[in-house]
């Protein structure tokens, strides 16, 4: 079985090993830089993207994750941690060829569900001041979800960003299976 890792610094970590387990894998609380050994993948989940990268600061994981050569899963903040630019600033992984419009939906009143399309599967997708994508940096980045318009889900290499919170929503263990089955087992 495969061992994703799971940021425990802040966010919905036990929400996200409630869906890895769902996938037939195993769970494993990232706390400190010495619990990244022998994990398959790393997702890095919501919650405040500027507290969470000032405690991977304090705690020494921006180098670790970056040297990372494991699939790796931004959801919410995660994305926004994983990219290149956000215009605020904040400490970032720098390690996504995209830049990110934090908040694009609005205040945590405006946060919203809505049906949309990943991996060619309708996903219940909750969005809670979900950020998109702003600017593609590099041809290798593919779209993988949309909202309308808005770009909510990328993939570039090892790394997948979604801009909403499948950790969430029933059917949002299509968000993991996608994972697992385009990054963690090809890697």
């Amino acid at each position: 079985m495969k061992i994703m890792g799971i940021l425990g610094i802040q966010g919905d970590i036990e929400e996200h090993e409630d869906a890895v387990r769902k996938i037939n894998c195993i769970p494993k609380r990232i706390r400190t830089v010495d619990d990244l050994e022998g994990i398959d993948a790393l997702i890095i989940p919501g919650g405040e993207s500027t507290t969470i990268g000032k405690l991977m600061v304090s705690y020494g994981f921006i180098d670790k994750i970056r040297n990372l050569k494991i699939p790796i899963l931004g959801t919410c903040a995660g994305m926004v941690l994983l990219s290149k630019g956000t215009g605020k600033e904040q400490p970032l992984l720098d390690i996504l060829n995209v830049t990110i419009k934090r908040n694009a939906y609005g205040s945590q009143k405006d946060s919203f569900e809505k049906e949309i399309v990943l991996g060619g599967k309708e996903i219940h997708a909750v969005f809670i001041r979900a950020p998109q994508v702003g600017d593609i940096l590099s041809k290798d980045v593919e779209i993988i979800s949309k909202d309308d318009e808005n770009i909510v889900g990328v993939k570039q290499g090892n790394i997948m960003a979604i801009s909403f919170h499948p950790e969430l929503s029933d059917d949002g263990v299509i968000a993991y299976e996608y994972f697992l089955k385009n990054f963690v087992e090809k890697n």
